[in-house]
């Protein structure tokens, strides 16, 4: 079958380490739009900030699923297609859970334009991905509604381990995954990658055996695992290299950029 949709994960697979498309990059994702091949950025990133990144320096995407599939922006109309947020009441007892059991956890919310902390998450990870300084410190969490994402940190408990601890706390529909970063994220029933390429596909016909699917971390499994060709990068977590077909270059060797190209030239 034709490869029809590439999709791909940005942080450590996309984008280099300065958070944006190298020129090689650039060049690939654009001669693959421009053989027909629909783009999709599929990413634990907020559509916010994080589609003017995938942009920043001149590729051209159709479509952004971002938080982990929580939400999905087609980046030609500039319209939101798809959000999956909380029931109000159990985001909150989620937060309340945890705390009976880890008094010294932040957290944090992404709401529909902007993302809010309490002040320990705050604390804790002052400066996002980017080494910008955090904003958005909110006092009172309860009268907080379309909640799309959950944010958990912890002082001393690594991300890699807190996913099963949060996982515990959180409705067994919900999704608790982490992107490498500090904190671990949970998201709504439906709201993971997998789940999200899947409805996308099957609005636009596409087949899972006619996608390819690129990703480095834990909340790239269920994409890496559904798609009908998978590659993780050389700078992959195992889990991540265990649910892949194959594997690529690193995100700094250019691993997607090489396998577009190989694609294109076949």
């Amino acid at each position: 079958m034709p490869v029809r949709l590439i999709a791909s994960d940005l942080d450590g697979t996309l984008f280099g380490p300065d958070h944006r498309p190298a020129p090689r990059t650039v060049a690939a994702v654009n001669a693959a739009r421009e053989a027909g091949i629909i783009i999709a950025a599929v990413t634990g990133r907020s559509h916010f900030g994080g589609a003017r990144l995938a942009t920043s320096t001149g590729a051209s995407f159709d479509w952004f699923i971002g938080s982990n599939g929580g939400h999905r922006l087609n980046m030609q109309s500039g319209v939101i297609e798809e959000r999956l947020v909380f029931d109000t009441g159990p985001v909150h007892d989620i937060r309340a859970s945890i705390l009976e059991e880890y008094a010294d956890a932040g957290f944090g919310w992404e709401l529909e334009g902007h993302l809010v902390y309490d002040a320990n998450f705050l604390r804790l990870s002052a400066y996002s991905l980017d080494g910008q300084a955090r904003t958005g410190l909110i006092d009172d969490h309860t009268g907080l509604d379309g909640i799309g994402k959950m944010f958990v940190i912890h002082p001393e408990i690594a991300s890699s381990e807190l996913i099963a601890r949060v996982a515990d706390h959180a409705h067994p529909e919900h999704n608790v995954a982490s992107s490498g970063t500090d904190f671990v994220e949970i998201t709504p029933s439906g709201a993971d990658k997998g789940a999200a390429l899947a409805r996308l596909c099957d609005e636009i016909g596409i087949g899972a055996n006619e996608v390819i699917a690129f990703g480095d971390n834990n909340n790239d499994l269920t994409m890496l695992e559904w798609a009908g060709r998978s590659y993780a990068m050389a700078n992959a977590v195992a889990e991540a290299k265990d649910s892949a077909d194959e594997l690529t270059l690193s995100n700094t060797e250019f691993g997607v950029a090489q396998v577009i190209e190989s694609l294109l030239a076949a």
